[in-house]
C-alpha cells in the first residue's frame, strides 16, 4: 500500500483542500457523464475546480462539471469528484489514480464510480442501470505502473459493497442489471468487430474510463463499486443502428434523476451500515 500511496500521492492537494474543508466524509463518488446531477440534487458544503486544486489536472469533457465536492444528500455527507479526467483528454493514468489517493487521504474508505457505457450483452436496453461485478481493464496500461510492489495487488470491485448497492437499489425500487465492464481507451466509439471482441471476452458493457478508478482504489486500500447506466447499444448490437452522440446526451438527460435516486439510496445504505458496525464495537 506504501508504494501505491507514493507514486499516487499528491500532499500539496490534499494539504490545500484540508484547509478548504474537505476532509471527513467516509463515502466517495467519481461521477462519470450524465451522473453530476447527485451533487446538484443535494447539498453542496464545499466546492473546488479541478484547475484550482494544485497538481490535480482539468476535466474538458462536456458534460463534466470538473469540480471536486463535499456535498450532503439525505443527511448523509460525501466527497465527489463531479466530471471526471480521461486518459483519453491526454491525463496520464497515474493522474488519475492520483486523485483517488487525494480523497483517500481525506478520508474517504468506500468509493463508488458510475460512468456511461455502451451496451454490448443484446439483453441489455438503453437506459439500464448496471452494478458493475467485475471489469476488464483494456487500455494496455495501469495508473499502478512504476508502483513496485503495490502493481501485484489484487484487483477487482468490493463484495460488500456490491451487496450494499444490491440492497439500496431494491429498496428504492430502481432496477439494477449485473454486469461485467470493459474498459478501452477512446476516444472513439468502438468498431462492430471491436464490439464483438468485447462480448467474446465477457464484457457485458463497454466505456472509455472507470478501470483506472477501480484499479487504485484497490492498491490504496478503498472498497470500491461501478455503476453504469446504458446509454447506447455498442456499433454493431442493433443492426443497421449507429452510434448518436446526441442520443446518448439525451438518455442522460432523462436519466438524471433517476441517477441520484440510486446514488442517494446507496450513500444511506453505507452509512447505515457503517453506524451498524459502530454500534457493535
Amino acid at each position: 500500500m506504501a508504494d501505491a500511496a507514493a507514486i499516487l500521492g499528491n500532499e500539496e492537494a490534499v494539504a490545500f483542500l484540508d484547509e478548504m474543508g474537505f476532509r471527513g466524509p467516509a463515502v466517495g463518488f467519481v461521477l462519470g457523464s450524465g451522473w453530476g446531477h447527485f451533487v446538484d440534487s443535494g447539498e453542496v458544503v464545499a466546492a473546488a475546480s479541478y484547475e484550482d486544486i494544485p497538481g490535480f489536472g482539468q476535466s474538458t469533457v462536456a458534460g463534466h462539471a470538473g469540480r471536486l465536492v463535499r456535498g450532503r444528500s439525505g443527511g448523509h455527507e460525501y466527497l465527489a469528484m463531479q466530471g471526471r479526467m480521461h486518459h483519453y483528454e491526454g491525463h496520464p493514468l497515474s493522474r488519475i489514480g492520483a486523485a483517488v489517493c487525494v480523497m483517500r487521504d481525506l478520508g474517504v474508505r468506500e468509493l463508488v464510480v458510475t460512468c456511461a457505457a455502451g451496451g454490448v450483452n443484446p439483453a441489455y436496453r438503453v437506459g439500464d442501470l448496471v452494478l458493475i461485478h467485475d471489469f476488464i481493464n483494456f487500455m494496455l496500461a495501469s495508473p499502478l505502473r512504476g508502483a513496485g510492489r503495490a502493481a501485484r495487488v489484487p484487483v477487482g470491485v468490493s463484495p460488500r459493497l456490491l451487496k450494499a448497492a444490491e440492497h439500496a437499489a431494491d429498496r428504492a425500487g430502481i432496477p439494477l442489471r449485473k454486469g461485467v465492464l470493459f474498459s478501452s481507451k477512446g476516444p472513439s466509439y468502438e468498431t462492430p468487430a471491436e464490439v464483438r471482441m468485447v462480448h467474446t471476452f465477457g464484457g457485458d458493457v463497454v466505456s472509455m474510463s472507470t478501470a483506472p478508478e477501480l484499479i487504485a482504489a484497490a492498491a490504496l486500500g478503498l472498497e470500491a463499486v461501478g455503476l453504469a447506466c446504458v446509454t447506447n447499444m455498442a456499433p454493431g448490437v442493433v443492426p443497421g443502428r449507429e452510434v448518436n452522440h446526441e442520443e446518448v446526451i439525451e438518455v442522460m438527460e432523462a436519466k438524471k434523476t433517476r441517477f441520484s435516486e440510486l446514488l442517494a439510496a446507496v450513500l444511506a445504505r453505507l452509512e447505515e451500515e457503517r453506524l451498524t458496525a459502530a454500534g457493535r464495537r
